[in-house]
């Protein structure tokens, strides 16, 4: 492996004029890895087992099974009150955890509410540097519903790292394509 050296882009003369930004460490020991029902959630998972290892910390998986809106009480849009829903949450939270290679420390939580609200408390009140979770929106109802992710960033002084897998819908839909340059 080649060893680079680093160099700095300013003069000297400019750079001692200058102040200096210093790069601010975050913590990354303690990690809360939010997971939902998505593929994406294995990858959040994957990143925080990364982290974990890499820092000899703790892992803490949680998920949050959220209330269906009131006006799908009623009729034929009524979920079923089976508790179907919080059995698939725990089964989630098993696979996922079963999926953690045994020596790394992992904690898991089921809790039910507002999924952004109860990620950044829970991140708060466990003391948690970083939180992990899949970035991600359900089509176009999705786009236009705030996501958790970003009700998330607006809750929490915790940092925030969000994983996204491009679709291949993504990738042609065009939005990332460069502006046209300027004359």
């Amino acid at each position: 492996m080649e060893e680079v050296e680093a160099v700095s882009a300013l003069p000297e003369e400019v750079a001692a004029d200058e102040p200096r930004h210093q790069l601010t460490e975050i913590s990354a020991r303690n990690v809360l890895v939010a997971v939902d029902g998505t593929p994406e959630a294995w990858d959040a998972v994957g990143l925080g087992v990364q982290i974990v290892r890499a820092t000899r910390g703790r892992l803490t998986l949680l998920t949050v099974v959220v209330p269906a809106p009131a006006w799908t009480q009623v009729g034929l849009f009524a979920p079923p009150a089976d508790g179907s829903a919080e059995r698939a949450a725990e089964e989630r939270l098993r696979e996922l955890t079963d999926a953690i290679p045994p020596d790394l420390p992992v904690t898991t939580q089921l809790l039910h509410g507002d999924a952004a609200h109860l990620i950044a408390q829970r991140a708060e009140e466990g003391n948690h540097d970083l939180v992990v979770l899949a970035a991600h929106e359900h089509g176009p109802i999705g786009a236009a519903i705030e996501s958790v992710q970003r009700r998330l960033l607006k809750c929490t002084h915790v940092p925030v790292l969000a994983i996204h897998r491009p679709t291949r819908a993504d990738k042609r839909d065009g939005d990332c394509e460069p502006p046209p340059a300027q004359d």
